[in-house]
C-alpha cells in the first residue's frame, strides 16, 4: 500500500532539510555574497590596497590583499603573479621580494578557500566539464600531492581542486596547509623575476 501524499512529503523534506543541507546553503549563500561584495567594491579594494604600498611597513599586507581578491574570485580582473611580479620589481632591497612573495602566496591560499566552500556547499554550484571530473579523480587517487603540483605548477586548474576538495571533504585546513607550500616557491619565484628584470638590466 502506497503511503498518503503528506507522509510521502513529510519524509522527502525531512530529508532534504538535514543539518548539512542547511549547512551546505548557508556556505554557499556567504560565498556567493562574498563575491557579490568583492566585485561590487572591487575599485575602493584596489584603491586601498594600492594606497597601502606607498608605506613600507604596510605593503606586504597590500600584496596579502590583492592576492587574496584575486584568488578569491574568477570575475576580478586582477592578475595576482603579474602583480607579485610588480612589486617585487620595485622593491629595492634583494631580501624583499622573498618577503613580498609570501605574502603574495599567503594571500593566495587564503583566496582560493572560496572555491573550496563552494565546493562544500553541495552540487548545485559544481560545474559539470571533464576538467573537473579530472581533477576530482586526481584527488581522490592522490590528494595532497594533487594540491601541492595544482598550486606549485601556474595553471587554470587550482580553482577546480579547491572545488573538488570541498566537494570530497577534504579538511580545510590541509588543503590551506598544502596549498600554501605549494604557492610559495612559485609566487617567491615570481616576485624575484620581477626583481631580477629591473635591477639586472643594462643601465
Amino acid at each position: 500500500m502506497s503511503q498518503p501524499p503528506n507522509q510521502e512529503q513529510k519524509i522527502t523534506k525531512e530529508k532534504f532539510w538535514h543539518r548539512d543541507r542547511i549547512l551546505q546553503i548557508a556556505t554557499l549563500v556567504f560565498v556567493i555574497l562574498l563575491i557579490i561584495l568583492i566585485v561590487w567594491q572591487r575599485r575602493n579594494i584596489v584603491a586601498f590596497s594600492s594606497g597601502l604600498a606607498n608605506y613600507w611597513g604596510l605593503k606586504y599586507l597590500a600584496i596579502f590583499i590583492m592576492s587574496m581578491l584575486a584568488s578569491a574570485s574568477i570575475v576580478i580582473p586582477v592578475p595576482g603573479l603579474a602583480f607579485t611580479s610588480l612589486i617585487g620589481a620595485i622593491s629595492t632591497n634583494p631580501w624583499d621580494p622573498l618577503w613580498v612573495g609570501t605574502a603574495s602566496a599567503l594571500g593566495a591560499t587564503i583566496g582560493e578557500s572560496t572555491g573550496y566552500l563552494l565546493g562544500f556547499s553541495g552540487r548545485m554550484a559544481i560545474p559539470d566539464t571533464p576538467n573537473y571530473e579530472r581533477v576530482v579523480g586526481w584527488m581522490s587517487k592522490w590528494g595532497n600531492l594533487s594540491i601541492f603540483l595544482l598550486a606549485l605548477i601556474p595553471n587554470p586548474l587550482f580553482d577546480l581542486a579547491g572545488i573538488a576538495a570541498g566537494v570530497l571533504k577534504y579538511p580545510l585546513w590541509k588543503f590551506i596547509l598544502v596549498g600554501a607550500a605549494g604557492r610559495l616557491p612559485k609566487h617567491i619565484l615570481f616576485s624575484y623575476l620581477g626583481y631580477w628584470g629591473i635591477h639586472l638590466m643594462p643601465r
